[in-house]
């Protein structure tokens, strides 16, 4: 059975990909980070779930 990386490619694939992410790191999960810590952050900006309707 074949292995697959997390992009769902077979390992072998892309041997130039495990070197760069050896280089440089792995920078497509590193946005992956920070794009859902940017976005807990925002969502707790605009929760206006604490604030009562006023009638």
């Amino acid at each position: 059975m074949n292995q697959h990386d997390h992009m769902g490619r077979a390992a072998g694939d892309a041997p130039i990909y495990a070197t760069l992410v050896q280089e440089r790191g792995d920078v497509p999960a590193d946005v992956r980070q920070a794009a859902a810590r940017l976005l807990e952050e925002a969502d707790r900006a605009v929760d206006f779930s604490s604030l009562r309707a006023v009638a």
